[in-house]
């Protein structure tokens, strides 16, 4: 499929990246959190960096929280720790294990899991926190996708699609979906971010791909869309439930994406300027409860820790004329055999 793009502002890219690394202060922070008890948030990758965070901030507000994860035993390591970090939470937390995003199978057969344990309660936040930001292109993944898309994009819709049955009704107050994005994205392909001939590169041996750089701003770019295209494609019983669903850049954040970066000067500069991981929770915390979203705000793009700014000024477009949902239905039309 050939798409071609409005084009960008390399300005408003900068401008943007400057902010990433000088962003304003929280000012939505667990003091300013409701009272989560008896809400249920579903979270994916929780065991280790923002998503560690995120489970521990919304536990201690007494949320029940259902960690999703690969690792079923670092999934219960995480929870041990978060267990002995909080002591005074009425709330829950379980754990997941198996879910790899990039086994669309194993997306399918965790979904089952997924839903034994909710066993019929009101979810009321999901957060698609899991990810990957590998260094370098060197996977394809079983499925015969290009790793990164696969785990960062057509993973979640569908673990997605399973929650939707689940998720959506009328059954509670608060209902919220963020789909973790990136200022990567600006690195993506030039029109809107993807490279429309073959966003999966099934076929294409991994040497002749691109970059990692540009494959992992791809996979970003489509979660901006993913939000938006969400909500529009189930607009009727959105509306009605108040449901809002958003995408989120929790900020340069030191987290164990950054664990295939070898050179001991880009660690260097890592440690000394990126943020630590709690400060990314507050971004996604903000995008998962803040009361300044609402309906109108379908689609929002969230940055640290705590604002609502553009993405990409031609993704920007996409999200209004249509690009979002011919993306949404690209990956379903290479997902839907798992349905």
């Amino acid at each position: 499929m050939s798409v071609k793009g409005p084009g960008y502002s390399s300005l408003y890219k900068i401008k943007e990246m400057y902010y990433a690394f000088r962003p304003s202060s929280a000012t939505y922070t667990p003091e300013q959190y409701p009272d989560l008890n008896g809400k249920l948030a579903v979270v994916t990758g929780a065991n280790t960096g923002i998503g560690f965070q995120v489970m521990k901030l919304l536990y201690s507000k007494n949320c029940n929280v259902l960690c999703i994860v690969r690792s079923q035993e670092k999934g219960v390591a995480a929870r041990k720790r978060v267990l002995d970090e909080v002591k005074d939470s009425s709330g829950s937390i379980q754990v997941v294990g198996g879910c790899e995003m990039g086994s669309l199978e194993k997306v399918k057969t965790a979904s089952n899991d997924i839903a034994k344990a909710i066993n019929g309660r009101p979810i009321c936040l999901i957060v698609h926190n899991a990810g990957i930001m590998p260094s370098a292109n060197t996977a394809t993944s079983e499925d015969g996708f290009e790793n990164i898309f696969a785990v960062n994009v057509m993973g979640p819709q569908l673990l997605q699609h399973y929650l939707d049955p689940l998720f959506l009704k009328k059954d509670d107050d608060m209902k919220r979906i963020v789909w973790v994005s990136s200022s990567a994205h600006f690195y993506g392909f030039s029109d809107y971010g993807i490279n429309w001939e073959n966003p999966t590169f099934e076929h294409v041996e991994i040497k002749d791909r691109p970059s990692a750089t540009t494959l992992y701003g791809q996979s970003k770019a489509a979660n901006i869309f993913q939000a938006k295209a969400w909500a529009t494609k189930h607009k009727e019983i959105v509306d009605k439930i108040g449901c809002v669903s958003v995408s989120c850049f929790p900020g340069l954040i030191q987290t164990d994406l950054q664990r295939d970066i070898t050179s001991p000067l880009a660690r260097k500069l890592i440690s000394c300027m990126f943020f630590e991981s709690h400060y990314g929770a507050y971004s996604e915390l903000f995008a998962a409860l803040s009361p300044e979203l609402k309906s109108t705000d379908q689609g929002a793009y969230i940055v640290p820790f705590g604002e609502v700014h553009d993405p990409r000024c031609d993704i920007k477009v996409g999200l209004e004329n249509g690009i979002d949902l011919k993306l949404w239905d690209f990956v379903e039309s290479k997902i839907s055999s798992f349905f």
